[in-house]
């Protein structure tokens, strides 16, 4: 007979990081990052969200970064990006959300903006950049904010010589 000396593994009231054990998220790979609002809150609207996109645009030179595309959703943003050389992923989408917020506070918003963390995953092939840049596109076509991808204005779609098709 065995005894149980306690409840089985929980990770209740554990926090865990979402990033990969030991991978270095300065490697120069394509990323599909997305991070929400703070419990879903439909905050990034209007202003808001053009203060988003225009912080993501602001930031990525100084963070060494190279966004391929991101779209500002009213309740979360996605964004693809390589880190150039010196750069890392989660000292970039840090310093976004840092100065986003900042933002969203300075103009009247309250409380927190951001969930805690942010969601990544890494392309492991030509096919999957081109698949995620599809998805990252279609996000305000697929929630019927609009009927084209090219009129939704809190977005960044790769030129078509990108070999990268936008819708």
């Amino acid at each position: 007979m065995t005894t149980n000396s306690g409840p089985p593994y929980s990770s209740y009231r554990r926090r865990r990081s979402l990033r990969l054990l030991g991978h270095d998220y300065s490697e120069p790979y394509a990323y599909h990052i997305i991070w929400g609002t703070h419990r879903a809150i439909p905050a990034l609207v209007d202003e808001i969200a053009a203060c988003v996109a225009n912080v993501i645009e602001a930031t990525a030179p100084r963070a060494r970064a190279e966004v391929l595309e991101y779209c500002v959703m009213p309740d979360h943003v996605h964004m693809l990006l390589v880190p150039a050389v010196g750069g890392d992923v989660i000292r970039f989408v840090q310093q976004v959300k840092s100065l986003a917020a900042r933002e969203y506070l300075a103009r009247g918003g309250s409380g927190r903006l951001w969930q805690r963390g942010f969601y990544d995953h890494m392309a492991r092939h030509e096919e999957d950049v081109a698949a995620m840049a599809r998805y990252i596109v279609g996000n305000p076509v697929r929630a019927g904010m609009v009927e084209d991808s090219s009129a939704y204005p809190f977005a960044r779609i790769f030129p078509s010589d990108a070999g990268v098709p936008s819708s």
